[in-house]
């Protein structure tokens, strides 16, 4: 297998610890991955998307018992529940796996019309100018934003600029910003040790 998210020992662990159903879930994101390796970028955004949405949602404090984690995707596939930022976690690293560049794709917390709990959607840039597509857990199918009148966004993020930008303590930083570094060093430190 050429893109491999989990090893097969790694599946065997899974398998003995969480059962076949766990195991089967990573076998399922293998042979996606395998199957699009080689597909064009408009059937990679849309084949992922709807992977990672088949995944049940679950809000942070009954999945996690805190009111705000960020899982990595490892996790959120193991636990086979999660809320809005798990499901953009996952597909934006699924998608960098695939060879998109990470540059292309924004993390976006959004207001949707009528409700009033914050969202977050995965926005995906062909050039700074274009207008971006929108890969999202409520609406499952991917849309230009122009598309989608039911989100407002409010705060845009890239997960690239995240690592390069070091220095979250810098005067003049923003608070929101200090607190988006901080939990995009502790997912990416996470996903390092393979959870």
């Amino acid at each position: 297998m050429t893109h491999a998210y989990v090893g097969q020992s790694r599946l065997q662990q899974i398998e003995a610890d969480y059962g076949p159903f766990a195991a089967n879930r990573f076998k399922y994101l293998n042979e996606l991955l395998e199957t699009l390796k080689d597909a064009d970028l408009r059937t990679k955004l849309s084949e992922v998307n709807d992977f990672w949405n088949g995944v049940s949602y679950g809000s942070d404090a009954k999945v996690w018992g805190k009111k705000d984690y960020w899982a990595t995707p490892f996790e959120f596939l193991l636990k086979d529940r999660g809320d809005c930022e798990d499901y953009v976690i996952a597909k934006y690293f699924t998608l960098k796996e695939l060879g998109v560049d990470p540059k292309k794709l924004y993390f976006v917390y959004v207001r949707v019309r009528g409700k009033k709990v914050p969202h977050m959607v995965l926005a995906y840039y062909e050039s700074p100018q274009a207008e971006p597509l929108i890969l999202d857990s409520i609406n499952y199918k991917v849309f230009p934003a122009s598309k989608r009148k039911d989100i407002i966004p409010v705060y845009t993020f890239n997960g690239e600029l995240l690592e390069r930008f070091s220095d979250h303590t810098r005067k003049g930083l923003k608070e929101k910003n200090r607190k988006v570094k901080r939990k995009w060093e502790d997912l990416v430190h996470r996903m390092e040790r393979n959870e």
